[in-house]
C-alpha cells in the first residue's frame, strides 16, 4: 500500500518518539556513514544554504551544519508535525541559529532562490511524485548546484525471503513492497551531470548526488 499524505503523517505520529532510537539500530549498516559521504559529496562550503528535504528528527542537521558554519543556513522540510517538533527540540539543543524549519509536502514544497543544494535521505524514494520534485529542483539549483540522496530500494540480488525481511524490518517507516517501483535517483541521472552513484548493503541501499550544469 502506498501511503496517502495523511496516512504518513498519522504513522510518523506513531513512530516520533521512537524514531532516534530506531535510527541507533540502524548504525551497524553504515547509515550515519552514507549521511556523511553524501554531504561530502555536496560540496557545501561556509555560507552556502543547503535544504534537507523530508528532514525528519534532524539526523542530519549537525553533519550539514559542519559544511556550512554559522554564517550558512539549513531549510528542514517535513510533511509530519511530530517529526519536525523532534527536530525542533533538537535545534533548541543545539544552540542552532541558523536552522529553519518547515511543515511542507515536499511534492510542492519550493526551494529558496539562494538554495545551493538539497539533500534528501530516506525520503523521496517514498514520495509519489518524486519525478516531478526532481525536475522542479533541477530548475530552480543554481549552475553547479547538487541534488544528493540516500536512501533504501528493492535489491536485485537478494532472495525473496530477505527481501520480505528487510520490508518487515523497516515496516515502521512505512516501508512497503509497492514502493519498489520508485526510482529517484534515475530521476537525478535524467535531470543532472552524475556525479555519484554507488550501492551499499549489497544493493539495497543506494547513495546518488548530481550536478547542474
Amino acid at each position: 500500500m502506498i501511503m496517502n499524505r495523511e496516512e504518513v503523517r498519522e504513522q510518523y505520529a506513531r513512530v516520533a518518539p521512537f524514531y532516534d532510537g530506531l535510527l541507533w539500530l540502524y548504525r551497524p549498516f553504515g547509515v550515519r556513514r552514507r549521511r556523511v559521504d553524501v554531504v561530502r559529496h555536496l560540496s557545501l562550503a561556509p555560507g552556502c544554504t543547503v535544504v534537507d528535504l523530508g528532514c525528519g528528527s534532524g539526523a542530519n542537521f549537525p553533519i550539514l551544519l559542519k559544511a556550512i558554519g554559522s554564517s550558512g543556513r539549513v531549510v528542514g522540510v517535513d510533511l509530519s508535525p511530530d517529526m519536525l517538533e523532534r527536530a525542533r527540540n533538537r535545534v533548541r539543543n543545539g544552540g542552532w541559529a541558523n536552522v529553519e524549519l518547515v511543515e511542507a509536502d515536499v511534492a510542492h514544497y519550493e526551494i529558496p532562490a539562494d538554495a545551493d543544494a538539497v539533500m534528501a535521505t530516506f525520503s523521496l524514494e517514498m514520495v509519489p511524485e518524486y519525478d516531478a520534485v526532481i525536475r522542479r529542483l533541477a530548475a530552480a539549483l543554481p549552475a553547479g548546484g547538487r541534488i544528493g540522496l540516500v536512501g533504501i530500494k528493492e535489491p536485485e540480488r537478494w532472495p525473496e525471503w530477505l527481501i520480505q525481511f528487510g520490508i518487515w524490518l523497516n515496516r515502521p517507516f512505512g516501508v512497503t513492497r509497492d514502493y519498489a517501483s520508485f526510482r529517484p535517483w534515475e530521476s537525478v541521472m535524467d535531470q543532472m551531470r552524475l556525479d555519484q552513484y554507488h550501492e551499499w548493503l549489497a544493493g539495497a541501499g543506494y547513495l546518488c548526488v548530481g550536478e547542474k550544469l
